[in-house]
């Protein structure tokens, strides 16, 4: 344990100011998450009609996910994700200026543009700033480590900021300050942030017509089908994490009648535990390796979401709640890192996409389906559901991931 978390103080350079600003984007949208379904409820939309926003700009993240992936390399990968953060900003700061769905369409297809900007180019990018494979997975796991204790930070403070949800007014104040958060964030990363350099300019020259012939041939560049069986997964993940994750703070608010303020607190105390699960990824991958690891993390996850769904005190479901999120953001760590890291770099930026469009699917269809299914106030089924989707998954890696897996890694 020690060596290891003497690796984690000797990042590179671009590693370790990626995660210092990444801290801001925590904030941000920590303060954008809690309150965002919250003040569509207070503008009048019913569940369903939210289930239905979510999933349609999931499907725009989905649909531009492939042209932004192979755009990446012929415009840089820190400028779109620059632009992406103020894409996100815009979309914030508009929904909280809005009163009808037409506005709030609008202001998530802003949204949903900032996210496919940033989600396909983040882990690229801080991948480019390492200096190797295992650099990468501590990388990762550090992201979004800091990430989600900063994400709690900014959950805690949006629940004590003032609203005027019974007047019809919403969480304005709040969306408007997390738009600010966004604007600062993107200004510190377009200027901190390490360029690309000018070797990688000649590098990303050649990597677009190579990705041009990936997207042309791809059955010839991936004869074994790795990309799609990849995707597939990301698919059916996406839409196991979608299934509670779209409605989290609605779920916690309505099971157990909570205000505002205490769900902020439970949701923060979640980010810490996030944290934790983060931080303790790379030495579990270390410890244990990738399979064990990863086949320990699913069944954890799978009890823990089958318990959710059952009649339980305040106090045990907060607890096995906290216990949710370690689990859930371990596996995903675990996933992502490692899948990621089982291509080269010429294919990453393709995989970005393709892994974008699918989880994009699977995650439009569970923020659909569990919208339907709040509308007649079950709170404990969309957890039953995810332990299913996750069991599905757990046989999908064992069967078809695991093998590919195993000889990537070790090429």
């Amino acid at each position: 344990m020690s060596g290891y978390m003497r690796n984690l103080l000797r990042l590179s350079v671009g590693v370790r100011r990626f995660l210092m600003t990444e801290a801001m984007y925590g904030i941000g949208i920590g303060m954008y998450s809690l309150v965002l379904n919250l003040h569509l409820l207070s503008k009048g939309m019913k569940e369903d009609e939210i289930g239905l926003l979510m999933s349609i700009g999931i499907l725009i993240m989905g649909a531009l996910a492939i042209p932004v992936s192979i755009s990446a390399n012929r415009i840089g990968r820190k400028k779109l994700l620059v632009s992406g953060i103020m894409f996100i900003a815009a979309g914030s700061a508009l929904y909280a200026i809005g009163n009808h769905s037409g506005i709030f369409y609008l202001a998530q297809t802003l949204v949903s543009i900032g996210l496919t900007l940033v989600e396909t180019t983040e882990v690229q990018l801080l991948f480019h700033y390492c200096a190797s494979r295992k650099e990468e997975a501590s990388a990762f796991s550090l992201m979004f480590a800091v990430f989600t204790a900063f994400t709690g930070a900014g959950t805690l403070v949006a629940g004590y900021l003032p609203n005027s949800a019974d007047s019809g007014d919403g969480y304005g104040l709040t969306l408007l300050l997390a738009a600010l958060v966004f604007v600062v964030h993107s200004m510190i990363r377009g200027l901190w942030l390490p360029s690309e350099g000018k070797e990688s300019e000649t590098v990303r020259t050649s990597e677009v017509l190579e990705v041009n012939r990936e997207v042309s041939s791809l059955r010839k560049k991936l004869p074994s089908g790795t990309l799609w069986l990849f995707s597939v997964f990301m698919a059916l993940l996406g839409g196991a994490i979608a299934i509670t994750g779209s409605f989290l703070n609605v779920i916690v608010k309505y099971r157990l009648n909570w205000m505002d303020d205490k769900v902020s607190i439970l949701l923060a105390v979640s980010g810490v535990v996030l944290f934790a699960a983060s931080l303790m990824t790379p030495y579990v991958l270390e410890r244990f390796g990738h399979n064990v690891a990863i086949v320990s993390v699913f069944l954890v996850n799978i009890l823990v979401f089958a318990s959710l769904s059952w009649a339980m005190p305040v106090w045990m479901f907060t607890i096995v709640f906290l216990v949710r999120g370690g689990g859930l953001t371990m596996l995903s760590n675990l996933l992502d890192s490692q899948l990621m890291s089982a291509f080269k770099e010429r294919e990453r930026n393709l995989y970005a996409g393709m892994r974008s469009v699918f989880r994009s699917l699977g995650s439009s269809g569970a923020a659909l389906l569990t919208g339907w299914i709040l509308i007649g106030q079950d709170y404990e089924i969309p957890f039953f559901l995810t332990s299913v989707v996750l069991l599905l998954c757990l046989v999908y890696y064992i069967w078809f991931i695991r093998p590919i897996l195993d000889k990537r890694l070790k090429e």
